[in-house]
């Protein structure tokens, strides 16, 4: 292995159960895979009941990872969303921090994520990483009004894409993402 830094990728958290993206459908798993075989130490961990999220039960899968200042982390929308408060209450700081449609609004009151996003995101919450990037694209009303809140409060580098929606393999057409493994790798 040629890099010894962790590159770890938390996905995101569909609405029911039913709704759950299988592995070989998720870019975060194919992204893991084309960073192994290029030795890099990545993961895309199954986080616990995404369909229901509960922020404790995440950390307890976050910490089993060596999670470092050299560290690149990767999350997508709710996923996004802990990672963001996970940095902020652990007071880490990593490399770069990759977000992409990340999610803080709920959709709607019946929203079961919406445990995940509460949490206060100082005006200036750009010290948890020595690089932020957000990738998003023509979302959903909801997300869009998220990306926003990140945007203000993490002055990140913003990755504009044309039609991928929320980067599900439904609106991308594949499970490939070959412009955040460029990002990645840069």
């Amino acid at each position: 292995m040629k890099n010894t830094d962790l590159y770890l990728i938390i996905h995101g958290c569909p609405l029911s159960e039913k709704n759950v993206v299988p592995k070989e459908q998720r870019w975060m798993n194919w992204l893991e895979e084309q960073l192994q075989q290029k030795g890099y130490n990545a993961f895309a961990p199954d986080m616990p009941a995404p369909w229901r999220p509960v922020y404790q039960e995440w950390k307890k899968v976050i910490v089993n990872y060596p999670i470092t200042g050299n560290s690149i982390l990767v999350g997508h929308s709710c996923g996004g969303a802990f990672l963001v408060r996970w940095l902020l209450e652990t007071h880490k700081k990593v490399k770069k921090l990759i977000l992409v449609a990340p999610a803080k609004v709920p959709e709607n009151a019946a929203d079961v994520r919406k445990e995940m996003y509460k949490f206060d995101l100082p005006p200036d919450s750009s010290h948890i990483a020595k690089e932020i990037v957000i990738f998003i694209s023509n979302d959903l009303p909801h997300n869009l009004q998220s990306f926003e809140i990140y945007k203000k409060a993490l002055k990140p580098r913003v990755v504009k894409l044309e039609n991928k929606v929320h980067f599900l393999i439904f609106t991308m057409g594949t499970n490939e993402f070959p412009e955040l493994l460029a990002e990645i790798l840069k």
